[in-house]
């Protein structure tokens, strides 16, 4: 609350201070730009999703997909990523089998490192197949040098 040092709009001869009602914002708007600092250094850290060293693709368009895609992520040392859980199995299957109960014509993006042999990949789309996945596409880094189409 806060009070008023100059004259009084009532004449009561007292000269009394009068109460101002206004609303004292800067503390708000401290509060507001460290809450806006605090969210923009931490939501990069909550995107990262598994780190892989993507192979380069030259002539091929990026496409953006109308639904959610199922991102399976091979790394280099052979293991596998369902969104940004490790799995394998059993476990693979019941996460696929999970998203294909929501969403049966889902798309699966597979993003394999560069270094994970060709057979791995395909064990991967394998599995997918296996699981009832009808739709694949491959997430690669685009190269720069290469035109566009």
């Amino acid at each position: 609350m806060s009070f008023s040092l100059g004259e009084s709009d009532a004449d009561d001869g007292l000269g009394a201070p009068r109460v101002v009602s206004d609303i004292n914002v800067t503390p708000f708007v401290d509060v507001m730009l460290v809450l806006l600092i605090v969210f923009m250094v931490t939501a990069p850290m909550l995107a990262a999703g598994v780190k892989v060293d993507l192979p380069k693709a030259s002539g091929a368009a990026a496409i953006s997909p109308a639904r959610e895609p199922l991102v399976v992520t091979v790394k280099a040392d052979g293991s596998v990523f369902v969104g940004a859980d490790a799995l394998g199995g059993a476990g693979f299957d019941a996460a696929i089998a999970a998203r294909l109960g929501a969403d049966p014509k889902v798309t699966a993006h597979i993003r394999a490192d560069a270094a994970v042999p060709y057979e791995k990949v395909l064990d991967v789309m394998a599995a997918l197949s296996r699981d009832g996945v009808s739709r694949l596409a491959f997430i690669g880094k685009a190269d720069r040098a290469a035109p566009s189409p």
